[in-house]
């Protein structure tokens, strides 16, 4: 168990050396130091671990699987050949497996080449690569049929891929096709929505369908369906380490028992990222959306936050939003719509334009969503975001906050809460998400109360 604040020692520091090139895009991608779930989980998972990873969001899960995969492929004593498999990453969504295939692609895209085309206009795109780019599979216009072409002309080593597609290109028309008696290792990547989304008798297919002899790892930062994990760990794990990264914070309060060892102050679990201030909002229905306008001033005139999230329950929700918060709000801010009901394409392009999009406090970028973009995705400079309904399932409350404050910046996040939706302020207390009230905001956008917020150690 470990403390997600922090980071937890150079990556010379692990029991196995990374391979140069590996090493070097790490550092290109600013990862300077591991993260705690990172120095723990990747020596397990090369000493031929399986595990199972709980750790907040934002805390660098993604690379805790993704340099065990490569570096495994690595090692291998002969290369794979075109018709196998050397490594299988599951995710529940699309916009989760498309993001865990570019990490992958960026590290693949920066090894050395062996050699160069004889062509004597060869260029870089055309070096040729030791490790093959990975094989992505999500709902698109692509056929099950297309994808064995894909595959088989590619030679792709690593597939990605969300269950339904996975399961037929395993099980369907790749049956006699897709080899996976190499395969090294198979990661679940959260864990527990891939069960709460259905997936159960899929992943459980899948898993029997693979070798015993290889790694599994599950992965999520909440992982509370205790029956429905253990069954999976039980179809498709050995022996499995368990590896529980936490926030702690570090408060003073007046006549109660502390903890010496952090100089007197109480020490309180938390389930969301160390640098993310958690409010809530009290309000009336009726002025439900005016409130949301004016967070969002607030939020832009003292905080110059420039990129929000704003999550609603209900594709129908984010539809009708997208046509009235604009008049709420300046004509520079752009908005964003996503949600499970647009076609695959139209979602993609959609997060990445809001992803690239050039934003400034006077010229917001929002993005609102239902909780189709709460798991796992890695939004960078997101600075807010705001729940304006609470989720029905309460463990997206924690993935919906967690895509702000990642990586050791700060965020902040707003839940707006209606009547008796106030008791999800105490609930979530008994789930380590602490929130503080704030009152809501005045026609000028003033507020009653102060920013003052918890140290953190």
């Amino acid at each position: 168990m470990a403390n997600a604040n922090a980071f937890a020692g150079q990556w010379s520091a692990l029991p196995t050396s990374l391979t140069p090139w590996i090493l070097d895009v790490i550092q290109c991608m600013g990862h300077t130091q591991m993260t705690p779930v990172q120095a723990s989980t990747i020596p397990l998972f090369l000493q031929n671990k399986d595990v199972v990873v709980e750790a907040v969001t934002g805390s660098g899960k993604t690379l805790a699987f993704v340099i065990p995969v490569l570096e495994k492929l690595i090692r291998r004593e002969s290369k794979l050949r075109k018709n196998e498999i050397g490594a299988l990453v599951i995710s529940p969504t699309r916009e989760l497996a498309n993001q865990i295939h570019s990490v992958f692609n960026l590290f693949l895209s920066s090894q050395p080449s062996l050699s160069r085309s004889s062509s004597p206009t060869s260029d870089d795109n055309e070096l040729n690569r030791e490790y093959p780019e990975p094989l992505l599979l999500v709902s698109s216009d692509d056929s099950p049929a297309e994808d064995i072409q894909r595959f088989l002309s590619t030679g792709a080593d690593i597939v990605i891929g969300t269950p339904g597609r996975v399961e037929e290109f395993l099980l369907g028309k790749g049956k006699d096709v897709v080899n996976v008696k190499e395969l090294e290792v198979l990661v679940l990547d959260e864990a527990d929505r891939l069960l709460d989304l259905g997936f159960q008798t899929a992943l459980t297919r899948i898993l029997r369908h693979l070798p015993k002899q290889r790694r599994t790892g599950l992965f999520s930062a909440t992982m509370t369906d205790a029956d429905a994990i253990s069954e999976l760990v039980r179809v498709g794990l050995r022996n499995p380490a368990r590896v529980v990264v936490k926030v702690q914070t570090k408060k003073s309060r007046k006549g109660k028992e502390v903890d010496k060892s952090f100089g007197g102050d109480i020490i309180e679990e938390r389930r969301i990222p160390a640098n993310l201030q958690n409010y809530y909002m009290s309000c009336q229905v009726s002025e439900k959306l005016i409130q949301l306008s004016r967070v969002i001033r607030h939020e832009t005139s003292t905080q110059d936050s420039s990129r929000f999230i704003v999550y609603f329950a209900t594709c129908a929700c984010v539809d009708y939003f997208y046509r009235v918060l604009p008049l709420l709000l300046p004509s520079e801010s752009t908005l964003y719509s996503l949600h499970g009901h647009l076609q695959p394409g139209t979602r993609t392009r959609t997060l990445a334009s809001f992803t690239n999009s050039v934003c400034t406090p006077s010229s917001p970028s929002i993005l609102l969503a239902t909780d189709v973009a709460a798991r796992g995705l890695d939004l960078p400079d997101v600075d807010v975001v705001v729940q304006f309904d609470p989720p029905s399932d309460p463990k997206a409350f924690s993935h919906r906050c967690g895509r702000t404050a990642r990586a050791g910046r700060s965020g902040r996040a707003w839940a707006m809460l209606v009547g008796r939706e106030r008791d999800y302020v105490d609930f979530m207390a008994v789930r380590k998400i602490p929130l503080k009230e704030r009152q809501s905001f005045s026609k000028d956008g003033s507020s009653k109360d102060e920013d003052d917020v918890d140290d953190v150690e």
